[in-house]
């Protein structure tokens, strides 16, 4: 695929994030990718986080967030399992775009509790790591857990259709999101119809000689 067109394509979804929506989650954070890579103007991740002192989106974390670690981390010697405390501190680092220990947390977590929205959570992370295969298999995994949950699929579209160049794969969460019913009110038909078109012209740019 030509770089440039790539950028092209890419700028074209300018509100195609990524999302989840954790039970234990109100806020959402933007963190950013290496702007050397191709896939430097994608859709952002974007996934639920605790509301924590970090100070919203991408905060840096600081006094506050190392004093909250710290005190969770004592927590997590009384408890070592306790999922409540993992996922609390799955979701600061999650805060801090630190994905690989957000991970490893929330990896925690699912072995005890893998609900769609943690998985969702976690597939995030692996897409902040590049690790665009394993991020779909575990949007995948969310899916099986909740046939409902639309944004696993939605995901699965953003990281298959524009960081993996798995259009096909792209394409049937496309599809299992227009055949959901009651279709959710975030799905609107202008949205879907959006990706669709930009997973066209994936298609086609990745057709065309480098």
């Amino acid at each position: 695929m030509k770089r440039e067109n790539l950028v092209f394509l890419l700028a074209g979804l300018a509100f195609g994030v990524l999302i989840g929506f954790g039970s234990y989650h109100a806020v959402h954070s933007t963190p950013t990718l290496d702007a050397q890579s191709p896939a430097a103007s994608a859709p952002a991740p974007q996934g639920p986080m605790a509301p924590t002192q970090t100070g919203g989106p991408n905060a840096g974390g600081g006094a506050p967030m190392v004093a909250r670690v710290n005190e969770l981390k004592r927590m997590l010697q009384e408890k070592p399992d306790d999922p409540k405390v993992l996922l609390a501190l799955g979701n600061l680092h999650y805060d801090a775009a630190m994905w690989e220990q957000a991970a490893g947390y929330y990896e925690r977590v699912a072995q005890v509790e893998p609900t769609a929205d943690l998985l969702t959570d976690l597939g995030v992370c692996y897409r902040g790591l590049r690790q665009f295969d394993k991020a779909i298999e575990t949007f995948a995994r969310a899916h099986e857990q909740d046939s409902a949950h639309w944004q696993s699929l939605y995901n699965t579209v953003i990281v298959a259709g524009f960081d993996a160049g798995r259009i096909e794969v792209a394409r049937q969460a496309l599809a299992s999101m227009e055949a959901m019913q009651p279709q959710p009110p975030e799905l609107d038909p202008a949205r879907l119809q959006h990706l669709r078109e930009m997973l066209d012209q994936a298609a086609q740019a990745a057709a065309e000689p480098s």
